[in-house]
């Protein structure tokens, strides 16, 4: 066979790789959910959204809340300043956010995922996060991102007794794990996806 046919049709296979992949990252050929039968009965959806609202804790770096553009929202608890010193001392440089819509016909949680890099300003009254979901470098279905944080300080100040003061680890799973055991627990079926429209409502 001729090398220059050779080189044609290999140029094409990987043209064609290179179209399918694109466009699904664009959401074309799109898994939604409900071909994936359940053993467990499915709750309602406002069963599940309770559920989901349930695992909110105020000792936990993250939080779940209603969405503008999705039903819900979970996310580090970055606009807390009651956190931002945790964030901040722990030098992590990434925000996390799932954005999931409740598809009550298919059973399914679609979820969407986001990285955005988080810039601590310095004003007046300390040290601020700013952060624009907007400009996000990364979106779609983020597989693996860890920051760890350790820090030490005074525990106790009658007695001055100085020791750990939070440990954490900023792994997206913290946020993620717990919310799809809730949703398989649930008889629903959990669904990311690459493109942000399907998580619109």
């Amino acid at each position: 066979m001729d090398i220059g046919l050779i080189i044609g049709l290999l140029g094409l296979a990987i043209a064609g790789i290179s179209l399918y992949v694109m466009l699904y990252a664009l959401g074309f050929f799109q898994y939604l959910g409900g071909k994936k039968p359940s053993l467990i009965p499915p709750v309602s959806r406002q069963e599940l959204e309770d559920r989901l609202l349930s695992l909110n804790d105020p000792s936990k770096p993250y939080q779940i809340a209603k969405g503008d553009e999705a039903d819900l929202v979970a996310e580090w608890k970055i606009a807390d300043s009651k956190w931002w010193g945790v964030f901040n001392k722990s030098g992590l440089k990434y925000v996390y956010r799932a954005s999931l819509l409740l598809d009550e016909k298919r059973h399914s949680v679609r979820c969407y995922e986001q990285l955005v890099y988080i810039t601590w300003i310095v004003g007046l009254d300390g040290v601020k996060p700013y952060v624009s979901y907007q400009k996000s470098f990364f979106g779609g279905r983020i597989l693996y991102k860890k920051e760890k944080a350790k820090g030490y300080g005074i525990k106790q100040l009658k007695t001055l007794e100085a020791g750990k003061v939070y440990d954490y680890k900023f792994d997206i799973d913290e946020i993620r794990r717990p919310i799809i055991a809730v949703v398989e627990e649930s008889g629903w079926e959990w669904v990311p996806v690459t493109a942000k429209k399907h998580i619109k409502r």
